[in-house]
């Protein structure tokens, strides 16, 4: 049996895919301590408000009516008014003991801004076919695993109710995204439809895992050893 071009979009994204990041595995375990989850909370914030900025700026470039509508539509669904996705985000970070506000006043970490660096390049300079493979593919899709990893986690090391308030974020992106992936990856499949885009995706996907597990490579560092990387600290006396 042949390899499709869905299986490759699927195999591209796994080989890197940022459920597999030794934070992820960390949390799972119950290992992280609340404060340290937060870090990656506030990193996420910085990362999804230009990742929805993104989607606007294709939004306005893309000709073809289908695809505005199911941007437009993740759009909508994100930033609704009444439950705002990145509101329901600081929610969870209200009910670790942490300020909301600390959400948006903390500080982009190197591996963040590196990401959303990368991203505005993406949708600038690549055709919108491939770029949308990196955003919806390589990027969005991961966050589904990524939460089916953490849910449970939540559920039985951290304390928190299944269905509970606080934690909705994580568990409202399980039901949501995976009709928001499955759109995803058909419009991808659809509009990349010559040999030459579906190479040019799926490189694009390659890239945008490496980007988000450099970014969680940030997050890994600062959350367990207060710097951004491990490059050696310069010692003052010398």
């Amino acid at each position: 049996m042949g390899t499709t071009f869905r299986d490759q979009l699927v195999a591209t994204r796994d080989r890197k895919h940022s459920k597999d990041h030794p934070f992820f595995d960390l949390w799972e375990q119950g290992k992280l301590t609340k404060e340290q989850t937060v870090i990656y909370c506030a990193q996420h914030y910085h990362y999804v408000t230009d990742y929805l900025n993104w989607m606007a700026y294709e939004a306005s470039q893309i000709p073809f009516r289908d695809v505005k509508v199911y941007l437009y539509e993740n759009l909508s669904d994100e930033e609704n008014p009444d439950d705002r996705h990145l509101d329901m985000l600081k929610d969870y970070v209200a009910a670790t003991g942490s300020s909301r506000n600390s959400v948006e006043n903390s500080s982009v970490l190197a591996g963040t801004e590196s990401l959303q660096n990368w991203g505005w390049r993406l949708v600038y300079q690549t055709p919108w076919q491939a770029a949308l493979a990196g955003m919806f593919i390589g990027l969005e899709s991961q966050f589904l695993d990524i939460c089916k990893k953490i849910v449970p986690a939540l559920h039985e090391h951290y304390g928190f109710t299944r269905g509970g308030h606080e934690i909705r974020f994580f568990e409202e992106h399980i039901r949501a995204d995976e009709i928001h992936g499955a759109k995803g990856f058909m419009i991808v499949e659809k509009y990349c439809n010559t040999p030459e885009l579906q190479a040019l995706a799926l490189k694009t996907i390659e890239a945008a895992t490496i980007r988000r597990w450099r970014y969680m490579n940030g997050i890994y560092w600062f959350a367990l050893y207060g710097k951004d990387d491990d490059t050696p600290l310069i010692d003052s006396r010398n």
